[in-house]
């Protein structure tokens, strides 16, 4: 539910920007003190657009995040992998409870990955942190979950 607001939230922006900024500059002043006046937006573009913006929605869906960073803090395969990454997720959700933690199996290791970073530096703040506990931590490039 919150992710698609959230891509509705987007939709919508790029609609307004690409009206704002395709050519419509001199128009710009008055279609904001319309949209202050009375809340409506008439859009003028060409089809070109609108066939974009259909392309850009139906990628959208096929997305399950957006490009950010995680943080590996363990991997391993065997018999008793599963078991140990059950046990490393529940202390580390104990330890840093305001961290998301995700348990994967990639074959043929269960892996568990932490946190949904936008940035790089994001992530980095959080490991010193996380490397405390779990010091063979290191952050990977991952499609995370959207939060607002």
């Amino acid at each position: 539910m919150l992710i698609m607001n959230m891509k509705k939230f987007i939709l919508g922006f790029h609609v307004f920007v690409l009206t704002c900024f395709c050519g419509f500059a001199q128009e710009r002043p008055q279609i904001l003190i319309n949209l202050a006046r009375d809340g409506q937006i008439e859009l003028v573009q060409p089809v070109q657009v609108e066939s974009l913006l259909i392309m850009q929605i139906a990628n959208n869906r096929q997305q399950t995040g957006i490009p950010g960073y995680r943080i590996s803090i363990f991997s391993l395969s065997g018999q008793a992998a599963e078991q140990r990454a059950n046990e490393t997720r529940t202390s580390f959700m104990r330890n840093f409870p305001g961290i998301e933690a995700y348990l994967e199996y990639n074959l043929p290791n269960f892996q568990i990955y932490v946190g949904d970073f936008r940035t790089k530096n994001e992530a980095l703040r959080e490991m010193k942190r996380i490397e405390r506990v779990f010091p063979r931590a290191f952050i990977v490039p991952s499609l995370i979950n959207i939060s607002i």
